[in-house]
């Protein structure tokens, strides 16, 4: 594939005179209208033309193709969606980039793909738990674990004080007392509670 400097057949540091010169040439060669002969390789190389001047013409655009051929040299390849070129938004091989934000940050598309997350979401677990147990750091119980025993059954349970009775007992909604009381529940270890 060929870059727009390649298309228009002028050098790298080629003025803006120079490349409008060697457009109007290839313009007056190449368009439909005034072309000698009529086929669909004509036609197709005169957009590619009219893309690559107005990627060259444009100061903006001219810089930001530079910066993409000089990438494209380097890496093999230019980090941006593809799309279809003839249009000013074309890379240097005729890929449509990414206009804005999107482009200022291509370098962050590699975090976003999920196997990079899935990647890195595991490594940064296993650091976690390598530093945790190298410092000897303990998980932190909840609420719920710490009101466990060992045999499984609660600690605390709910109970409510019976004035009457002078005990706690668990509550009861379909007991008469209970419903007369209407007593305030409270979490009590369990061997206070009376039994039924």
């Amino acid at each position: 594939m060929k870059s727009h400097y390649e298309t228009l057949g002028v050098s790298y540091d080629a003025s803006k005179d120079e490349i409008k010169r060697v457009y109007r040439r290839l313009v007056l060669q190449y368009h439909p209208d005034t072309s000698k002969t009529k086929s669909k390789a004509n036609e197709n190389k005169f957009k590619q033309i009219s893309a690559a001047y107005a990627v060259l013409s444009d100061d903006k655009a001219r810089k930001r193709f530079d910066l993409e051929l000089e990438e494209f040299k380097r890496f093999g390849k230019i980090r941006h969606a593809k799309g279809e070129g003839g249009n000013s938004n074309s890379g240097p091989f005729g890929q449509r980039q990414s206009t804005g934000m999107a482009y200022r940050f291509h370098v962050l598309d590699g975090i976003y793909k999920p196997r990079n997350m899935l990647i890195g979401l595991t490594l940064g677990f296993a650091t976690v738990a390598t530093i945790k147990s190298l410092l000897g750091v303990e998980e932190e119980k909840s609420v719920m674990q710490r009101n466990i025993k060992e045999d499984g059954k609660a600690k605390l349970v709910e109970a409510w004080y019976n004035k009457e009775k002078r005990q706690w007992e668990q509550p009861a909604p379909w007991s008469k007392s209970f419903r007369e009381q209407n007593p305030e529940i409270h979490l009590v270890p369990r061997e206070k509670v009376r039994s039924n």
